[in-house]
């Protein structure tokens, strides 16, 4: 029993350990996206709206149901039964076949407008997955800058510590043990407005992945070190970017098929001029009589109902193509403007790191090591350190134009991230 015990709570211990190991897995970015995907609400429902658009086109696609109706006829009039007699029990199957056009094009109107939900619900998918890597990056850059506000919080007491030893030995002046406190005072002001900072990105950030707010959360990127490189990115061509747009942006697949859609109303409503043909079989229960009805009805006489159909239908297409050159020069003008905004990032990005933070690491040496040899007085050593200081939040904060500007080229080019491999995210490829 005491080795089972033993071996019981060895297995415990192993179980929680594992799942703590699962539960702090660090995040990539990429695994950011599919979980949203996987959870976000937003996905859901935007499946649901694309299933009941695609379910509404079959609905009209297909031939209307056959109508059967049985009907007594008991009275003094024969005029309404088939036999002749005042008696009557008879059955009524009919159907009207769509000579005119209208249910045909009405269908097709609608198989363009399942098209353009289903492209409308891909552009969703694409600035949803904008907004993950955006809060992505932006919770790694608030991690990274309560990480260094800590550290210069850590820096600023150590400094203050030395400065009251030399202060009690008679070797510094008191106006230098005042400066040192209040340098540690606004340190410890910067490391609550990171935490603050690191806080409300957590919380935007589990919202778009439907978690509790509040989870903690282990990235895959530390942005902290003064090391980190830029990120590997090749400025693409301009005039590639917007032949790619023209070809994958869902935005402007959508607003061609509801060019389509409005197109087809046109033409349904100018098919109301046309007749459709009613077929109509009748027979008798009681005697073995068959009847046969073919009817056709169309306007005559039109005292605008038709005409003003047709005229909202074209004004609509009209509309619905103006929009659609709308929409091509707001996807030109997105595309170029991710171009530009990626280009000024690398360059600030590249230049910061050389002209600003490589020099004030040099400066924060020299300043430390003039005041360990008495040539110079704190002053400089605590002006240094808010040089770095600063120049290390500034590196992160181009970093994070960096990434951000990656996904705005992304989302303008319109790169469809794939949906989770799982019942229910099954979408056709159009």
């Amino acid at each position: 029993m005491p080795n089972a015990r033993r071996w019981v709570c060895c297995a415990s211990a192993i179980f929680v350990a594992s799942g703590l190991a699962l539960a702090q897995t660090p995040l990539s970015v990429d695994d950011a996206v599919r979980l949203a995907f996987d959870k976000n609400p937003q996905v859901t429902g935007g499946l649901a709206g694309v299933a009941a658009s695609k379910a509404n086109y079959q609905s009209t696609a297909t031939l209307p149901p056959v109508t059967l109706t049985t009907t007594h006829v008991q009275g003094t009039s024969t005029a309404p039964t088939i036999n002749g007699t005042n008696n009557d029990t008879f059955v009524d199957l009919g159907e009207t076949l769509d000579l005119s056009g209208q249910r045909r094009y009405q269908a097709a109107g609608l198989g363009a407008t399942y098209k353009a939900t289903l492209y409308l619900f891909q552009e969703t998918l694409v600035t949803l997955q904008q907004q993950i890597r955006d809060a992505y990056w932006s919770l790694a850059a608030a991690q990274a800058q309560t990480e260094i506000a800590t550290t210069s919080l850590k820096e600023a007491q150590r400094l203050y510590d030395l400065t009251v030893k030399q202060e009690q030995a008679g070797s510094a002046p008191r106006g230098d043990v005042i400066r040192s406190s209040i340098d540690v005072a606004n340190a410890k002001q910067t490391l609550l407005a990171a935490q603050g900072s690191e806080k409300t990105e957590l919380l935007a950030f589990n919202t778009l992945l439907a978690r509790p707010p509040t989870t903690p959360e282990t990235l895959t990127v530390d942005l902290t070190s003064d090391a980190k490189p830029l990120p590997s990115v090749t400025l693409p061509d301009l005039s590639q970017l917007q032949k790619d747009s023209l070809t994958n942006r869902p935005l402007l697949k959508a607003a061609t098929e509801q060019s389509k859609a409005a197109n087809y109303g046109v033409r349904q409503a100018e098919a109301a001029r046309f007749p459709d043909l009613t077929v109509d079989y009748q027979r008798s229960l009681r005697q073995p009589i068959d009847t046969f009805l073919f009817g056709l009805s169309f306007p005559l006489l039109d005292f605008g109902s038709v005409s003003q159909s047709i005229k909202s239908a074209k004004e609509s297409r009209k509309q619905t193509e103006a929009q659609q050159l709308q929409t091509q020069q707001q996807v030109a003008q997105q595309v170029a403007q991710a171009h530009a905004d990626l280009q000024v990032a690398l360059e600030s990005a590249s230049g910061y790191k050389k002209e600003i933070l490589d020099p004030s690491v040099t400066l924060l040496g020299m300043a430390q090591l003039g005041y360990q040899q008495g040539a110079t007085g704190i002053l400089p050593v605590i002006d240094a350190e808010s040089t770095i200081r600063n120049a290390r939040v500034g590196y992160i904060n181009a970093l994070l134009a960096v990434y951000k500007a990656q996904d705005e080229v992304l989302a303008a080019v319109g790169n469809v991230p794939p949906l989770p491999a799982k019942p229910g995210f099954q979408l056709e490829k159009q």
